[in-house]
């Protein structure tokens, strides 16, 4: 209890926390308003086949962080604690060891990554005509993550000293921008993907420069200097980042296999329908995960403090109010989704209802684990998840090709649900229940409120759409207004108990700015 008594009567920390969450918020929202209007604007343009080799590009990309993942995924957590000692001796060792490591295995993957691209025709089905745009399009992409991944270096100054929100400026201004650079370039030229790619890229630069400038405000104790990369640092970084990598294989193998799948067995056509729709489980599993992360900085702090009674009771209300946040999303998915693409992508992908109602019915209780993902970090409890998660992740990668050769892309979406959900609400829940000492069910029980919210949204919607069919975007603004007007009035009367009513209170009460 001491965390939550400290937290609720401290402004300092509680005004902190707020600005944190809801500047990510922010970030979702200027994401989300880009991504739906520039999946229209792009399949009009390029068309789906296209379209769809945008976010294979990224599928793919996002395999890159496995080798510079047990560098940066370790240096966050050691660094806090260094600078949480006021150790700045230890704190420039760690900083420069993940900075110089990470520049070296990125300019070193320079020439296999324009390799890469040069054989992407030979690897993806490709539309005809568009083979050099493809190319293009994947080292851009590639390129960037590399500048992202150096940067991260940097960034992790925001994570330490816990100021999402000064980093989250960063982050919109850049999507922003990354809109800008698009539109500018389909104006003035021919269309093509390689032009998507280069926005990401100046995208990318232009967040390392913020990333920069808020490491040297943040963090002015540290500076870059080569000597002070350490091998024994290397070693102890490793220790706990080899398992991070290897969680990271099974969460990529589960996670981002299923449009490598679909563009390889199912065409890119399909994969570019696909690719499309799984837009809206990308947002929110994005949201959720970056919300998630505000709240790892004060795991990893009160572990040092000793303090599990509060890291325990407040790890539960996460998950029980992340459950109750996502299953409003993921109900109204299920239930309009249909509408909603026929009215947002034109009426031809009205079809496609039924394979988003799959893809988003069990969100809510996916993604309401994830911030337990910072309680085994902040316990170093990585080896046990890092198996599991790899284990699963392959289990994911052969039921992916035998459903998807078998049903299309149902089974892919249908395979995504179950592997997904073996990993987070069979082991995930029990597992961080058992590094903490509780009972095992100590978060399963947590996990009711998402069920209930998914049916209550999706129910409540569904009985609104029978009233209006064929809704236009007046009509289906106002089923989804009375659908979640209907949905918060149930989840503060039924959903939140009287301890987390009191709780959320004393949070959002009237509090000080943050500088």
């Amino acid at each position: 209890m001491l965390f939550l008594n400290r937290f609720i009567r401290n402004p300092a920390i509680r005004s902190q926390l707020l600005s944190n969450i809801s500047s990510n918020a922010g970030v979702y929202l200027v994401n989300l308003l880009i991504a739906m209007w520039m999946t229209p604007y792009l399949i009009g343009h390029l068309g789906v086949a296209l379209f769809g080799l945008i976010p294979l590009a990224n599928s793919v990309t996002s395999y890159l962080s496995l080798l510079t993942l047990s560098l940066n995924g370790a240096v966050g957590r050691f660094l806090a604690i260094d600078l949480q000692k006021g150790d700045q001796q230890t704190a420039n060792r760690t900083f420069n060891t993940s900075l110089v490591g990470v520049s070296t295995i990125a300019l070193g993957l320079l020439p296999f990554l324009a390799l890469f691209s040069y054989l992407v025709p030979r690897i993806f089905d490709i539309p005809s005509g568009e083979t050099r745009s493809a190319q293009f399009l994947f080292f851009f992409v590639m390129l960037s993550f590399l500048v992202t991944q150096i940067g991260a270096s940097f960034s992790v100054s925001s994570w330490a000293r816990s100021r999402f929100d000064l980093r989250n400026r960063i982050l919109i201004f850049s999507n922003v921008l990354r809109l800008t650079v698009l539109v500018c370039f389909f104006t003035w030229m021919t269309p093509g993907a390689w032009q998507v790619g280069l926005g990401i890229l100046i995208a990318s630069l232009y967040v390392f420069c913020g990333d920069y400038l808020l490491w040297r405000k943040l963090t002015p104790e540290l500076s870059v200097d080569r000597r002070k990369f350490d091998r024994s640092r290397v070693r102890q970084l490793f220790g706990m980042g080899g398992w991070l990598v290897i969680d990271q294989v099974g969460s990529l193998l589960l996670l981002n296999i299923e449009l490598i799948v679909a563009n390889t067995i199912l065409g890119a056509e399909v994969a570019g329908i696909y690719g499309s729709l799984l837009l809206f489980s990308i947002l929110l599993q994005g949201i959720v995960g970056t919300v998630s992360s505000v709240f790892t900085p004060t795991y990893v702090a009160q572990y040092a403090k000793g303090d599990f009674g509060g890291l325990h009771q407040f790890s539960v209300r996460v998950v029980r109010l992340t459950g109750l946040a996502v299953g409003l999303p993921a109900g109204l998915l299920c239930s309009l989704g249909g509408s909603f693409i026929g009215l947002w992508l034109g009426n031809p992908f009205r079809q496609w209802g039924g394979l988003l109602a799959l893809l988003s019915f069990h969100l809510a209780v996916n993604l309401a684990i994830l911030p337990l993902f910072g309680i085994r970090t902040a316990l170093n409890k990585v080896k046990t998840p890092g198996i599991v998660t790899l284990l699963a992740g392959g289990l994911n990668l052969l039921l992916a090709v035998w459903l998807a050769s078998r049903w299309g892309v149902y089974g892919l979406a249908l395979n995504g649900a179950i592997s997904l959900s073996l990993r987070n609400v069979l082991f995930t829940t029990i597992y961080s229940a058992r590094i903490q000492s509780l009972p095992w069910h100590t978060y399963l029980r947590a996990l009711l409120p998402a069920i209930l919210g998914t049916a209550v949204a999706g129910g409540s919607g569904y009985v609104l759409s029978l009233i209006m069919p064929s809704p236009d975007w007046i009509e289906l603004i106002l089923i989804t207004v009375s659908t979640t007007t209907i949905y918060v009035i149930l989840a503060i009367a039924l959903g939140l108990d009287a301890k987390e009513k009191r709780w959320l209170f004393q949070i959002f009460k009237e509090q000080p700015k943050t500088a």
